[in-house]
């Protein structure tokens, strides 16, 4: 997963890719290290999928823009725009569920 931190790298890169997987967290939280990690692996198993986090105080805009209250947060974004969201007690089963099956689309 890339680190990411600009709000011009986060769009051009959800420009450039089909589909992305977006993590979003906070810092000093350990609920969001911990569901990095297994956020991290899961996307390591979908090759062609796009994979970033950004920590939410690196780049203020970034609430604002996807609308993000707390942390852990995961975005899957197809064609740019947001076809699931897990916020906080993050489902890895739902979100590999709708990762397999929006890449069969």
């Amino acid at each position: 997963m890339k680190h990411l931190t600009g709000i011009k790298d986060i769009e051009l890169t959800i420009a450039d890719n089909p589909m992305c997987l977006f993590y979003i967290k906070a810092p000093d939280c350990g609920v969001c290290n911990i569901m990095l990690d297994k956020v991290e692996q899961l996307a390591d198993s979908f090759p062609s999928l796009c994979s970033f986090y950004t920590d939410i105080t690196e780049e203020p805009l970034i609430a604002g823009r996807f609308l993000v209250y707390s942390g852990p947060t995961v975005l899957l974004l197809m064609e740019g725009k947001e076809v699931y969201r897990g916020v906080q007690f993050i489902d890895l089963e739902e979100l590999k569920y709708n990762i397999n099956r929006l890449l069969e689309i």
